[in-house]
């Protein structure tokens, strides 16, 4: 009886850990990117963080289309002229609200521990801190009409 030789197979467990050693160091780059884009996705969709966007959009169109532009209560709030409509965007309690003639409100930002209006030339300056202790702030150049 013959015996049948076997090849030795050590060389091939090394290069086949070799080449998954390779396909793992190519691709643990892209996992890297990919936790990096989810984490600052999660920031950006953070539920206060839309709510300051949505209020930024909203208070663009009300300084686009004023005639003029005043800062109320020592920084509160901006006071607002458009067509003969006056608008006052202040402070309030924990939010920030919206009066047409200073009479009934509208919420337009809430959460909010401090809110300062500053205007210095064409530029309204908006510094917000929440009650969770993030901080948003927003400048708008206003052109008069």
């Amino acid at each position: 009886m013959h015996r049948i030789k076997r090849m030795d197979e050590k060389g091939f467990v090394f290069l086949n850990s070799l080449l998954e050693l390779t396909i793992l160091m190519i691709f643990l780059p892209i996992v890297v990117l990919f936790f990096g884009f989810m984490v600052s996705f999660s920031k950006e969709s953070h539920a206060k963080q839309m709510e300051w966007q949505l209020f930024s959009v909203e208070l663009q169109s009300y300084l686009a289309g004023s005639d003029s532009i005043e800062i109320i209560d020592n920084g509160v709030g901006i006071r607002t002229i458009q067509q003969s409509q006056e608008f006052d965007i202040e402070l309030y309690d924990h939010s920030v609200r919206k009066q047409k003639f200073r009479q009934g409100h509208e919420i337009m930002l809430t959460g909010i521990k401090n809110c300062r209006f500053g205007m210095t030339g064409p530029k309204l300056t908006i510094r917000a801190e929440f009650s969770n202790g993030a901080i948003e702030e927003a400048e708008y150049v206003v052109t008069p009409p």
